[in-house]
């Protein structure tokens, strides 16, 4: 890879990166008081110096080391760090991914230059401040990336705002977590400069199309003057070029459970080498098996290891890395080849050397140094990271998220130091405090995207451990598909309504336990909704890049015929293995009817003809050759074909349907899967189940109808701030909006002959959620709308659907704070 200027990189990725990081960016340049659009599509600018005076003191957290062997302590007193060259950045904290450096410094005194120290390798987080020059890196990117140089404490990682370079940074794909973002850096760098310079790899020459850089053309290129001194010999006289890996030669790792040896693995298999793995086999095996490990080694007898490796390899094994310590290298040493006066065999030590240095063996240390001493080494490891996991090329480390944010890392550490925790990352995700971030113009917190959830970021293995139990009340969200948020209000909502951003939701929801997801339908702006994606496409889509969460599609009867809807369901079904949803809208909005040319019929009507919809769905679904004669379709003998995906309890795709009045209940009863009900007191929900109850015994589906509710979450430290939240968002109510909004749905619920319909008994200060969501009073602490919601469930209620002030930060925090207290809840009874 010839040597590239951070401005022809940009100009030449452009096309591939140019997304990645969009719609995080919003999130966190809100938090700093940067005015972004709500859709994702801002244009980033760098904080001013004086963006940073006008910050409230202190202005940031900072852990501090005070001394050996101390535990960490956090203060409240750390300057926001200054830059000093061109190509440095500020970035903003939002995860740390812990490595056992960060423990095994203080308990032994080693790399701490001096007390109180800052600690801390590997972060990720949002640029709030740019670059002087050209660069890949904008303010507003999610970045990551490892801080190797620690004797800077301004580069470390356990503050809340950290400087790094243009070129030691990579940016985070859509497709990833910027908790999985955090894990990756150090072990990705000194993975590649093991294998790339202290071992000589070429990464241009690797198999595939995954071309790198070649790391010792460039170090040529800069020469020895431009490396740090006590790196230079690794650099330049390490190895000669005739003694360099070639495709086909053998590799060993000693450790591989390490995310290092992790990423070893990766790159040398891309580099056409053949891979022998020492690990723990019981508890790693499969895992090194996935990232293309050719033989599995394990460590629990190391004399035997020490006999296969050498069968394996018929005597002829060259190179290896131990990433274990000065035993363990020793022991990998005797593995090696030995040919005294030829071909040196060659061994990389992370952690160590032997002591004993035998003929024909060459010792090599990492020289991780120039990751960041070099910025053609560290620019080219970073556009090759990115082109890497943009590709899916390499498996990321399994992760563990530690609670508390900075002030959790000490409990953090302990796991490492116990050995609680193997082959997995440990990430701390970090919060904003208000008082030490710029706030909004409203003076709302922004509580920082990603918060303390248990979950594996990247993995959905937490998320079933969650859902195991199939007595649990199930979790929905309401996919923000149309623009201005989830409230009528003026009020700041970091809420976005593009592709990006709701891909980014529903990856989040699934992975902290939410099962399903529901679209929204419009043909037309609404309550202020002035923008509206159309709901069964955008499901699709969400299904694309969703592994297991549900998505309920809106249907509305009148622009839908029921066999365009079953045809377009049924192939979505089929796609996305059985995950599709739909929920039966039979409308309250006169005017997106009329203004499409179709009829707008009384209520009653309308919700007879869903009922009909429904029917029809059903039976083309489940009949080999289905006729149907109503008052609104007819069907005579239509075969579809490919029917929906069959699952146990589950013959077809799930129906939902809404409405309070007595026509919603009675379809409910006869034909409806799920009864979704608006925002309610308890009472008024146990009149609404018992009711629908009644009339499904009636029609003999008493067991077949479930119910589901609509409720909007806030939730703070305490009910006096979330109530203060509500306040300030009726407050600043779109009045026009919502009183336009009032008088279209008199179409729905006062217009019923009983006046029991939706919003038939709302006020002013209720529509301002569209759906009564503040009814249900998921309003307080989290432990109170743990107990509501434990409630809810108690009246038999299956799905509690939830919407959120602000998207970006609340799914999250929803996953770390009410998910998981719920279901241990539900398990203590």
């Amino acid at each position: 890879m010839p040597s590239q200027t951070p401005a022809n990189v940009e100009n030449e990725k452009s096309e591939i990166y140019q997304t990645i990081g969009n719609g995080v960016k919003d999130k966190i340049l809100n938090s700093n008081g940067i005015e972004g659009k709500a859709n994702g599509n801002s244009e980033a600018h760098d904080l001013s110096d004086d963006d940073f005076i006008h910050l409230p003191s202190p202005q940031q957290e900072i852990l501090l080391l005070h001394g050996p062997r101390q535990r960490y302590s956090l203060e409240k007193s750390g300057e926001i760090p200054e830059l000093r060259s061109d190509r440095e950045i500020l970035v903003q904290v939002v995860a740390i991914s812990l490595n056992p450096v960060d423990w095994k410094g203080p308990d032994y005194n080693f790399g701490q230059p001096s007390f109180p120290w800052v600690n801390g390798r590997d972060f990720a987080g949002i640029v709030v401040r740019g670059p002087k020059v050209p660069s890949r890196i904008q303010p507003g990117d999610a970045v990551f990336g490892p801080s190797t140089d620690y004797r800077d404490v301004r580069k470390a990682a356990y503050q809340q705002y950290v400087v790094t370079t243009d070129y030691n940074v990579a940016r985070v794909p859509t497709t990833m977590s910027p908790q999985s973002g955090a894990a990756i850096g150090v072990a990705f760098v000194a993975a590649a400069l093991a294998i790339g310079i202290s071992l000589g790899v070429d990464f241009a020459n690797v198999t595939g199309p995954y071309l790198g850089p070649n790391l010792v053309e460039l170090l040529k290129e800069l020469g020895r003057n431009e490396i740090e001194e006590d790196v230079v010999d690794e650099c330049f006289d390490s190895m000669r070029a005739e003694d360099r890996p070639k495709p086909g030669d053998w590799f060993a790792i000693w450790g591989a459970s390490s995310n290092t040896s992790l990423m070893a693995l990766q790159l040398a298999k891309l580099a056409g080498l053949r891979v022998i793995v020492v690990a723990d086999i019981v508890r790693n095996g499969a895992r090194l098996v996935e990232m293309g490990a050719d033989v599995l080694v394990d460590r629990h007898d190391t004399d035997r290891a020490i006999q296969i490796i050498r069968s394996v390899t018929k005597g002829n094994l060259r190179f290896a890395l131990d990433t274990v310590g000065k035993e363990t290298a020793s022991r990998l040493q005797e593995a090696l080849q030995k040919l005294e006066g030829g071909t040196e065999a060659q061994l990389v030590g992370l952690t160590g050397v032997p002591k004993l240095k035998v003929p024909g063996v060459r010792h090599h240390k990492v020289p991780i140094k120039v990751f960041h001493s070099a910025p053609v080494i560290g620019e080219a490891l970073m556009i090759w990271l990115e082109e890497l996991l943009v590709a899916k090329a390499l498996i990321t480390p399994d992760i563990e998220l530690a609670q508390g944010g900075l002030s959790g890392i000490n409990e953090a550490l302990d796991k490492l130091r116990n050995g609680t925790v193997s082959g997995k990352r440990i990430v701390v995700p970090i919060e904003a405090s208000t008082s030490l971030t710029p706030s909004p113009s409203n003076g709302s917190s922004d509580d920082n995207a990603v918060a303390k959830s248990t979950s594996t970021g990247g993995s959905l293995a937490y998320a079933d451990r969650l859902n195991a139990d199939p007595s649990r009340v199930k979790f929905a969200y309401w996919v923000p598909n149309v623009s201005g948020g989830l409230v009528i209000s003026k009020i700041t909502q970091r809420t976005n309504w593009d592709m990006d951003a709701n891909i980014r939701y529903a990856q989040t929801a699934e992975r902290v336990g939410f099962e399903y997801a529901l679209t929204q339908i419009r043909f037309m702006a609404g309550y202020g909704a002035e923008n509206q994606h159309e709901s069964v496409s955008f499901s699709q889509a969400l299904l694309h890049f969703t592994e297991k969460l549900i998505v309920i599609a809106a249907l509305l009867p009148g622009p839908w015929n029921p066999a365009v809807a079953a045809k377009q369901i049924a192939s979505i079904d089929n796609y996305s293995k059985g995950r599709i949803a739909v929920n039966i809208v039979s409308g309250w909005f006169k005017l997106e009817f009329t203004s499409i040319g179709q009829w707008w019929l009384d209520h009653a009507e309308r919700y007879r003809r869903s009922r009909e919809f429904i029917s029809c769905l059903k039976g083309i679904w489940t009949q080999d050759s289905f006729t149907f004669k109503g008052d609104f379709y007819q069907f005579h003998d239509y075969p579809l074909k490919p029917k929906p995906v069959v699952k146990p309890g589950r013959p077809y795709p799930e129906i939902f349907q809404g409405g309070n009045s007595i026509d919603a209940r009675e379809n409910a009863a006869s034909v409806s899967d799920y009864y979704f009900m608006n925002g309610n007191t308890l009472e008024g929900f146990q009149t609404q189940i018992a009711d629908v109850k009644q009339r499904a015994e009636r029609e003999g589906r008493l067991a077949e109808v479930k119910f589901a509710v609509n409720g909007f979450v806030i939730a703070r430290e305490t009910k006096e701030e979330a109530i203060r939240v509500l306040q300030e968002i009726q407050g600043k109510a779109d009045k026009e909006a919502v009183g336009a909004f009032g008088d279209a749905v008199k179409n729905a619920g006062a217009s019923t002959s009983n006046k029991t319909g939706m919003w038939a008994n709302s006020k002013f200060e209720d529509l301002v959620q569209y759906n009564d969501g503040f009814k249900t009073k998921l309003i307080g602490t989290p432990q109170q709308i743990v107990d509501r919601i434990l409630l809810l469930k108690s009246l038999g209620i299956s799905i509690v659907l939830v919407a959120f002030l602000h998207y970006e930060d609340e799914i999250q925090q929803f996953g770390d704070q009410i998910l998981p207290l719920v279901r241990k809840l539900e398990a203590e009874g």
